[in-house]
């Protein structure tokens, strides 16, 4: 039996000899219930009790806690009358023992919806009236609606309202009842116009490999309803021309499929966090003529996110089963920190703060009590320590009592996106379990507190930023990589984080574009790396099967040894390291005070106090500094924080008898300690990049002992083999050092094998400005690491330590002509599009071209400008010799034959040099998105 019949059938036996005069006492059975009497999670039980409401077997009477019951113990008893049944029963009205049980025509809901769907959106006469009142427009223009283009950041609620845009379109009778609404996220096939375009359009059998059989497409299913297309920006320019003829005529064909046209009458939402100018085709754009904004949180009113946060508390109420009783304070922390635009992120702090007042809680049967110190410190910490806190409480105080109640009613939809895991379940069953094992409960308050902070740095942890590999790494690639990690995780029972992407990815993708040219090793080594990282080298063993015999990349035998390397660092840099600091100062509390005053603002850092009377001798000075410095050392070296200059002379001496890297600073004051406080906890600096910052952001204060050396400047990189990997960064750095200006700085290429050997011979001839690459080679220089360049955090800090900038003062783009990488990226995004034309060749061309038409145009494009430009002209010169080129059906302004002159004279050359000739239309699309730009 089902669980839902289940469920049915246990409450037609608990009410079926009941009688009228019974039921109008108290009738029906609560979710918590039913979820006892069946064993079956509290969670499920509401979910299919609601399904129950739906189809019209059940009726759910509003009362506290909410009750359910048979709808045909109702109709024996004459409780309701058959008439009632051309509505959807939804609920009764509360019961009272004074009064019989009598259905409520207020309460009754009919089969159809009455109601507009947008009138239950929080904020629909506020910030949402304007969106809503065009979403509306476009719905109801004839003959089929306007296509919608919706603005707005991350979890501002673009999915939320696009929902309601299709239930808005059957409560007005322009979608039918029955016909679909499908959401799907370009940004799972950006890479792969060709997949994209059978996900949307289908496919028929043999079309391409692996197609045994033929399939309809997204737009094919959403026939009749709406298709939300989200985080359109990620779509490639060919796959936003695979929607203009869509767009244009309604008419498609499946992949593979010759000679049929195919028609379906599909309303498209559009969705994207980005400015649709600068990251769509302006002729894509022109085919979407409704484009609408959803504002983000902090854009939203007061009353209205009080309103959202009371409701997402309701929504925890009913969850919970009882009442919440917050303070106005927590509301105020909750409004405060939610400043990234994120109802999503408002929502989960929501969880997080009702799961730590439910274990505050948990001998409370009737109401929880929900006060500030139930916040996660991730949450509470910031606003805490503001002056403004007061002033945000006076101004909720005006909306709010001092303690808000929330009781746990269904006046709101059900929430189902968590059905699966109730987290209040979860700790009332390790309650239960632990309380009939004997615990103690301090000791359960103890065990179930972890519990949670481990589901919550869970939470909180979820929001990683998204990394980039594609832009450095053939797209197969990546899909190869994470077969191989899966595999990895599995031979060693661990979890890599996105290093191993970033770092066997980018080996194997210069491994096979060297081919099986021989690289510079030491083979007298391999033995002994072997021995040293026995499990790596199995795994690498595996890693090398695999290639082979999956995907037919045979491996010589020393990538075996590449792969153990790789491995072992890789889980070296996994234990994260923080430098460690040490403030010394005359006196008897100087130190010690500084530091308490900066952990009691900032939290704990590896940083300690020591404080010297005048009368000591340096003799002693040294012996305590070098053992304080021996034990709080992590193996990232030690700041030394001093306040005499003496003092700031004995860090070579320090250093020479412990073995730990010791850099120093005079004249400390509690400002810098709290500086270096900060730059500890809160990057992942090293040693000499927090020296270097700190010296910079107290220059004018601080008396620096520097050797000024006169060795030439050198930044390394560094890669397993010194070749592939290593090389691709001595360009990236040569473009940075270009960028700077006329000083000299050489660019070592290093491989791993060599760091040992050659490391001490370099420290002698060069000042090593800085390490780049995939190991930390330990030379008493800032290390950048490959996955935080690759994420731009590590080009930035490099730009500053070449020009001497502080990092804080750069511009986020201030190289020439934007990234450095900008050749690369358009020839990788060519290689996989184009078919007859040679990427590294049309790269170059086009290139040209885009700086001959700046200088016609007389502006200066940006870096996605040109990127876009050059993708859409290939597109354009391989539609000319496929013979299937693009018609231009606008008018043509004579603004437009301004710079459709500038165009044809300015590509002449690049139409010269390939033989090739751009129709007029196709002119006419490049000159469009000129015209846009400029």
């Amino acid at each position: 039996m089902k669980r839902i019949d289940r469920i049915f059938h246990y409450l037609l036996e608990e009410w079926e000899d009941s009688t009228a005069e019974t039921l109008q006492k108290q009738a029906g059975s609560t979710a918590k219930e039913v979820s006892l009497a069946l064993e079956i999670a509290r969670s499920n039980v509401s979910a299919e009790l609601n399904k129950l409401v739906r189809e019209e077997r059940v009726v759910k009477i509003k009362s506290y806690p909410v009750r359910y019951i048979p709808l045909k113990i109702l109709l024996d008893n004459h409780l309701m009358e058959p008439s009632d049944l051309n509505f959807e029963i939804e609920d009764f009205v509360s019961l009272d023992e004074e009064k019989p049980l009598k259905l409520s025509s207020a309460s009754i809901t009919s089969n159809r919806r009455e109601s507009d769907p947008f009138q239950s959106v929080i904020g629909h006469n506020d910030s949402l009236k304007k969106a809503i009142s065009q979403a509306k427009a476009a719905i109801h223009y004839p003959p089929n609606g306007l296509h919608m283009l919706l603005l707005g950041p991350t979890g501002s609620g673009k999915t939320f309202f696009a929902k309601k845009v299709f239930q808005y379109a059957q409560y007005a009778g322009i979608v039918d009842e029955g016909r679909p609404f499908i959401s799907f996220n370009c940004a799972d096939y950006y890479n792969n116009p060709q997949l994209l375009m059978s996900q949307l359009f289908g496919y028929v059998e043999g079309a391409f490999t692996g197609a045994a059989s033929e399939k309809s497409g997204l737009i094919e299913q959403a026939n009749g309803g709406i298709l939300l297309l989200d985080e359109v920006h990620r779509l490639p320019p060919e796959g936003q021309e695979m929607l203009f003829y869509f767009l244009d005529n309604k008419t498609f064909s499946r992949l593979g499929e010759s000679g049929k046209s195919r028609t379906a009458n599909v309303l498209i939402i559009f969705a994207t966090t980005e400015n649709p100018s600068s990251v769509l085709l302006s002729t894509f754009t022109r085919r979407i003529p409704m484009t609408i904004e959803i504002p983000p949180l902090s854009k939203r009113s007061l009353p209205e996110r009080i309103e959202l946060l009371k409701y997402l508390f309701r929504v925890e109420a009913k969850r919970i089963e009882k009442i919440l009783s917050i303070d106005i304070d927590v509301i105020n922390v909750l409004l405060s920190s939610a400043t990234f635009g994120n109802v999503g992120q408002l929502k989960s702090q929501v969880q997080l703060v009702c799961a730590q007042a439910f274990v505050n809680n948990l001998n409370s049967k009737e109401k929880i009590e929900i006060h500030v110190q139930d916040l996660p410190s991730q949450v509470g910490q910031e606003w805490m320590t503001s002056r403004s806190n007061m002033i945000g409480t006076k101004n909720i105080s005006e909306y709010l009592d001092v303690v808000t109640l929330v009781y746990p009613t269904n006046d709101e939809e059900e929430n189902h996106e968590d059905a699966d895991f109730n987290i209040y379940e979860s700790i009332e069953k390790k309650v239960k379990i632990l309380r009939e094992e004997g615990v103690s409960q301090e000791d359960i308050y103890q065990y179930i507190l972890t519990d949670l902070h481990i589901h919550i740095r869970n939470v909180v942890e979820n929001d990683s930023p998204k990394y980039s590999l594609q832009k450095f790494v053939n797209p197969k690639i990546t899909k190869i990589v994470d077969v191989l990690k899966a595999q990895a995780e599995r031979q060693l029972n661990r979890k890599f984080d996105r290093r191993f992407n970033y770092y066997v990815g980018m080996h194997l993708d210069a491994y096979l574009k060297r081919g099986e040219k021989t690289n510079l090793f030491l083979s007298t080594s391999h033995q002994e790396i072997i021995d040293t990282n026995k499990k790596e080298y199995e795994a690498a063993l595996m890693i090398c099967t695999t290639l082979q015999e999956r995907y037919d990349i045979h491996l010589p035998e020393i990538e075996v040894v590449y792969y153990t390397m790789l491995l072992s660092s890789i889980i070296s840099l996994e234990t994260v390291k923080k430098v460690s600091a040490l403030v010394a100062t005359h006196g008897n509390s100087t130190a010690s005070s500084m530091v308490d005053v900066a952990t009691e603002l900032l939290g704990y850092a590896p940083i300690e106090a020591v404080d010297m009377p005048l009368t000591v001798s340096p003799a002693e000075i040294i012996d305590i500094l070098c053992e304080k410095v021996s034990n709080i050392d992590n193996g990232k070296g030690v700041l030394l924080l001093v306040d005499m200059g003496s003092l700031a002379m004995m860090d070579k001496n320090i250093q020479k008898q412990t073995g730990v890297k010791v850099l120093s600073i005079p004249n400390v004051t509690t400002a810098v300690v709290l500086d270096v406080v900060r730059k500890i906890n809160y990057t992942n600096f090293d040693l000499h990049s927090i020296y270097s910052s700190v010296k910079k952001d107290f220059m004018n204060s601080l008396q620096l002992y520097e050797d000024r050396s006169q060795r030439p400047k050198a930044i390394l990189s560094i890669c397993m083999s010194g070749e592939g990997t290593a090389k691709k960064l001595e360009q990236m750095i040569n473009s940075i050092i270009s960028w700077n200006g006329s000083e000299v700085i050489e660019v070592l290429t290093l491989s791993v094998l060599e760091m040992k050997q050659k490391i001490p011979v370099l420290v002698e001839q060069y000042e090593l400005l800085a390490a780049v690459g995939t190991k930390d080679p330990e030379a008493d220089c800032p290390f950048i690491s490959l996955e935080s360049l690759i994420e731009g955090e590590g080009e930035q800090l490099l730009r500053s330590i070449v020009s001497g900038e502080d990092i804080a003062n750069l511009p986020p783009d201030s190289s020439p002509n934007g990234s450095m990488l900008i050749k690369e990226l358009c020839e990788e995004t060519l290689r996989s599009y184009l078919v007859y034309l040679n990427p590294v060749h049309i790269t170059d061309l086009l290139l040209q071209w885009m700086s001959e038409l700046e200088n016609y145009s007389k502006t200066t494009f940006s870096n996605s400008t040109i990127l876009k430009m050059v993708v859409h002209t290939s597109f354009a010169f391989e539609r000319v010799i496929k013979g299937n080129s693009l018609k231009y059906s606008e008018q043509v302004t004579p603004i437009l034959e301004e710079y459709l002159v500038k165009v044809e004279k300015s590509i002449a050359n690049v139409e010269e040099k390939l033989d090739l000739v751009l129709s007029r239309d196709e002119k006419l699309f490049i000159a469009e998105i000129v015209k846009e730009i400029s």
